[in-house]
């Protein structure tokens, strides 16, 4: 009987790298447990690969530690090598050996005897549904193929973790979200955990169980996606992860005031939030209404399960709205905005109270 480690898989703590005087990844810690999937998502030159090199052993940090399963595999002073953390790299340019077949990739790295080794890559190429394909050359696929194939190989010796630095930016649209849920559903039926590096904030919303997100070398925020979208800490991040309305808060009278009228904040937040941001969805359109904020529509643009509408208030300001494509608006139409629910941020861009988001809202054009 298989016992489960009572440490994370990985365990990365105060992780640092820089590159002459660039700092690539600074203070950087999480963890990772045992067939969890993960996502490290951020903008081009945040520091995602550079943290995935750390990781798999390709780089040594300057300050900091990386573990596995409580033991320390990279450090200034101590460096596993990579062949001998068991873990599987997938990358973006596929990386097949081109003068081998499809069967010989996937058997490269598997220990054991011939028998073995063919029992093992029979059972990954049904997995990856490309029996048909053993025998051809790389060149010979399609790009998911190849995908698949890489994906397959990098099972093979079966890894405890599997590193993939942007496999998926190389396809077509369509391709690249079958591909993704493909690769995802794979990986959790065969119980490895995986790491997955993307600027892409719906490849690692439907990716992973978990998401790391990362700015400036920084771990900006750790959290499952719906808590990142929904509760982004930063102003920051509410902009990188979906869409999001910012509004200024003015404090007259002992009342909230914005664009929206008067909002109920949580205790924590009144005369400290200078921002709310509410995302499209979280936003209804009524018929007009002099005891509502006002506005009208400026664009539509239909996208399928959705509308995006911008609305202009009264006031001046443009919101983006979301709303379902049954009910049929025009531009120029005259409309009330009411706010579902918000999110407060102090001058510094700090999330506050996360009870503010959760209060009544009182919407008034007063």
């Amino acid at each position: 009987m298989t016992t489960k480690n009572e440490s994370p898989l990985i365990h990365c703590e105060g992780l640092s790298k820089a590159y002459e005087s660039i700092e690539a990844v600074t203070g950087v810690g999480f963890e990772l447990e045992e067939s969890e999937s993960a996502s490290i998502l951020g903008p081009s030159g945040c520091g995602k690969s550079t943290l995935l090199r750390l990781i798999a052993g390709l780089e040594n940090p300057d300050r900091g530690t990386v573990s596995l399963f409580g033991s320390e595999i990279s450090s200034p002073r101590r460096m596993l090598p990579p062949e001998k953390r068991r873990f599987g790299m997938v990358f973006q340019d596929f990386a097949l050996f081109p003068h081998m077949s499809v069967s010989a990739n996937i058997a490269y790295g598997v220990r054991g005897s011939k028998a073995e080794k063919q029992s093992r890559v029979a059972e990954l190429l049904e997995l990856i549904n490309l029996p048909h394909l053993a025998g051809q050359m790389p060149h010979q696929l399609s790009g998911g193929e190849q995908q698949r194939v890489a994906v397959a190989r990098s099972l093979a010796p079966r890894p405890r973790l599997i590193l993939l630095d942007e496999p998926f930016s190389n396809l077509d649209y369509q391709l690249r979200v079958q591909l993704r849920r493909d690769i995802r559903d794979l990986l959790r039926q065969q119980g490895v955990a995986s790491l997955l590096v993307t600027h892409d904030q719906n490849e690692a919303i439907t990716f992973s169980e978990r998401m790391l997100l990362m700015n400036g070398g920084m771990l900006i925020q750790n959290g499952n996606p719906s808590e990142i979208y929904r509760y982004p800490k930063t102003l920051w991040a509410a902009r990188f992860v979906g869409e999001a309305n910012l509004l200024e808060v003015h404090h007259t009278d002992g009342d909230n005031r914005t664009p929206l009228g008067i909002l109920n904040f949580a205790k924590g937040s009144t005369g400290n939030a200078v921002t709310v941001m509410i995302r499209p969805e979280e936003l209804h359109l009524l018929p007009p209404d002099k005891d509502m904020t006002g506005g009208s529509i400026v664009s539509i643009e239909f996208a399928g399960p959705v509308q995006n509408l911008t609305v202009r208030l009264d006031s001046g300001e443009e919101l983006r709205v979301s709303t379902s494509p049954k009910r049929i608006w025009t531009e120029g139409e005259s409309v009330s905005v009411v706010p579902e629910h918000f999110q407060c941020y102090d001058a510094s861009g700090q999330r506050l109270d996360d009870e503010a988001s959760l209060n009544p809202v009182s919407s008034s054009s007063s």
